[in-house]
């Protein structure tokens, strides 16, 4: 069965030795990386955790090529942080450059404006841009190796209720369905002249929050017909369903990968507790 990734960006995962692991095992694995962001609070640890997300998704087999798309999006949110500790922060520490840009002498005392880039700013600055990397690698990571039938049966055999499994499971197939709208609009939109590429950031703007019309009539019509069928099924939020038949078995390698994986946790909430 296609993973959530090859549905949503049609990008073909290889297989390896991480996909024969078990469901749960997929399931979890990234569930506890992105817990750990939350004990991330130091470059260190946030090195760690980055490079063991990576190792992970390079163990995974999704190709590093997929990552491009994100590169846009990690170079701007590079760049703002970079804008913000340099120009709108003083953060103390060795000074590395400073120059003023705007002084203005007043009743109270003089106000300056200053670029002060210290040895502290860029730590901190790598910092945010290495937790960011790693929220990315792991949300990847779940999104290239899980399907949705792994979310529905490894949820139920996690023992959350049937409710729960569905709904996750039909969050992301919600998900396959608008980008899937999203293409087939944005291509009779082309079809009819409008041309993307040439137009300008405000009628881009304007283009998009047209298509939003016809993308809501398409997600009203999709959720119509999920409920539908749904309810053919005989599906309901009280409904109830044993996973017995989907059980599979943990084999030693998913025993040593969830060991790693709970460590490794355990280890970043001894150092969060320890350092600060």
């Amino acid at each position: 069965m296609p993973t959530i990734l090859e549905e949503l960006a049609g990008v073909y995962v290889r297989h390896t030795s991480y996909s024969e692991l078990d469901a749960v095992t997929r399931i979890i694995v990234p569930f506890f990386l992105s817990l750990d962001v939350f004990f991330v609070k130091d470059i260190t640890t946030a090195t760690l955790l980055a490079v063991t997300a990576l190792v992970f998704l390079l163990w995974a087999g999704v190709p590093l090529r997929f990552l491009k798309n994100y590169l846009f999006l990690i170079l701007s949110l590079s760049f703002f942080i970079v804008l913000s500790f340099v120009f709108f922060k003083e953060v103390p520490g060795n000074t590395l450059y400073s120059t003023t840009i705007l002084r203005v002498n007043a009743e109270r005392g003089v106000w300056e404006w200053k670029i002060l880039i210290t040895d502290t700013a860029l730590l901190q600055t790598a910092f945010f841009i290495l937790r960011i990397l790693a929220m990315i690698f792991t949300a990847t990571l779940f999104i290239a190796t899980v399907s949705d039938r792994d979310i529905v049966w490894g949820l139920r055999r996690l023992k959350l209720p049937a409710w729960v499994s569905i709904s996750a499971s039909l969050f992301f197939r919600g998900i396959s369905f608008f980008v899937s709208d999203f293409l087939i609009v944005r291509e009779a939109m082309i079809a009819r002249g409008v041309d993307f590429e040439k137009s300008s950031l405000a009628r881009k703007f304007r283009i998009y929050l047209n298509a939003l019309i016809p993308l809501l009539s398409l997600m009203v019509t999709r959720s119509l017909e999920i409920s539908l069928a749904l309810e053919s099924r005989g599906i309901q939020p009280s409904t109830t369903f044993s996973a017995s038949l989907h059980r599979g078995k943990l084999t030693i390698k998913d025993y040593l990968v969830l060991a790693f994986t709970v460590f490794l946790t355990i280890f970043l909430a001894w150092w969060f507790t320890w350092r600060f």
